[in-house]
């Protein structure tokens, strides 16, 4: 099974806690919101509703020690990963806790080393998309002034913008 490499770990796809194959979409550089980021992918999985619970997850199995921030915005959930090597990894799903529940008929969780998208037994959503982006030269304790270098991969990883 191929899997995508990040700097941080290598990419998972789980479904109820299974692997399960997958095929990583490598994405363009959007000029004016991401140019600098070193990798930006898009992950789509599809899964058939049976009426029952289910869990699909992209996680990634981690090569070193990293902290964690939430960044979500409209209609995204975001999750990035910071490690001493001044490299961010961020991770986002389609979604937004608490508000647009007319538009989604199933949740997204955090995860301690990802994202997932949770499904419910009324859910009729086939597909789902991960967004993967990460980039260099980003450290945890930056001043807000390197905001505009760190808010690229917050676009790499947009899972509703183009490839």
């Amino acid at each position: 099974m191929e899997r995508l490499t990040t700097p941080l770990g290598v990419i998972e796809i789980r479904i109820d806690d299974v692997p399960v194959p997958y095929t990583a979409q490598e994405c363009e550089r959007i000029k004016h919101l991401c140019p600098d980021v070193l990798g930006r992918y898009q992950i789509a999985v599809r899964l058939v509703p049976d009426g029952s619970r289910h869990s699909i997850a992209c996680v990634f199995t981690p090569t070193c020690q990293y902290k964690t921030a939430h960044e979500s915005g409209e209609r995204m959930e975001l999750q990035s990963f910071y490690n001493d090597d001044r490299l961010k990894l961020s991770i986002g799903v389609e979604f937004d806790i608490g508000y647009w529940p007319e538009e989604y008929d199933y949740d997204a969780k955090y995860l301690a080393n990802g994202m997932a998208y949770l499904v419910h037994p009324h859910t009729k959503t086939e597909r789902y998309v991960f967004g993967i982006s990460w980039i260099d030269d980003v450290g945890w304790d930056d001043p807000i002034d390197g905001a505009e270098r760190e808010i690229q991969t917050w676009y790499g990883a947009d899972p509703t913008l183009a490839l």
